[in-house]
């Protein structure tokens, strides 16, 4: 039971983080405040990272056991938000970047 609800509740929350990443980075592109996307970048890339060790665990039912004394079935929704994750980041890299200003 517990495994069920941590594993839930960490989609969830990687929903909710990755939502209000959109609407930031939509916010920061508008405003032309790019610098700022780079940042987001980075907590994504650590999330990601997180997200991929979870995975990780929650996909091997021993360590399931092992750490959480209970199993659950996984499905494929985590994959599905850390490949969101990773064109996330990319799309944040690239529009992070700022454009060079030539002085006379």
């Amino acid at each position: 039971m517990v495994a069920a609800i941590l594993y839930w509740g960490v989609i969830a929350a990687l929903i909710g983080w990755g939502l209000w990443n959109i609407l930031f980075s939509i916010i920061y592109v508008h405003n032309h405040e790019n610098g700022n996307l780079w940042f987001f970048a980075i907590l994504n890339t650590l999330t990601l990272i997180f997200g991929a060790i979870f995975m990780w665990v929650m996909n091997n039912a021993a360590w399931q056991k092992y750490w959480f004394t209970t199993g659950t079935k996984t499905s494929p929704w985590l994959g599905y938000l850390l490949i969101a994750y990773v064109v996330l980041i990319v799309l944040q890299v690239i529009f992070g970047r700022e454009s060079n200003k030539q002085t006379a």
